[in-house]
């Protein structure tokens, strides 16, 4: 037997049927929570309208940085103390590596 699986679509604002071509999706935030809602293209213009006093007022969030991680760091440490001990340069074992064998290292690998 066959079998069919048929998404359909609502606007959760009026429950009212969509087709996949008239879902708007809007995100949005307030008092620290995001949320998602799927609206015909009437109620998503009606909320972009209800929201504009507001937003002609507002600031805009400066965007947050994350932190930069390199996960081949690790790596890349192992890369570097072996090329140093093969190099006849003291280094530790564990810890962190000076900037100076590291730009020895880059300048040698350039």
């Amino acid at each position: 037997m066959a079998r069919r699986e048929i998404t359909q679509f609502f606007d959760d604002l009026d429950n009212s049927p969509l087709s996949e071509s008239e879902v708007k999706v809007v995100e949005f935030s307030f008092r620290g929570n995001d949320y998602i809602i799927d609206l015909s293209e009437e109620n998503a213009e009606t909320f972009a309208n209800a929201l504009q006093p507001y937003i002609q007022v507002a600031r805009k969030k400066p965007a947050t940085r994350g932190r930069a991680t390199n996960r081949n760091k690790p790596q890349r440490n192992r890369e570097i103390r072996a090329w140093a001990v093969a190099n006849g340069i003291q280094v530790p074992a564990r810890g962190r590596l000076s900037a100076d064998i590291v730009a020895r290292y880059d300048a040698a690998h350039s």
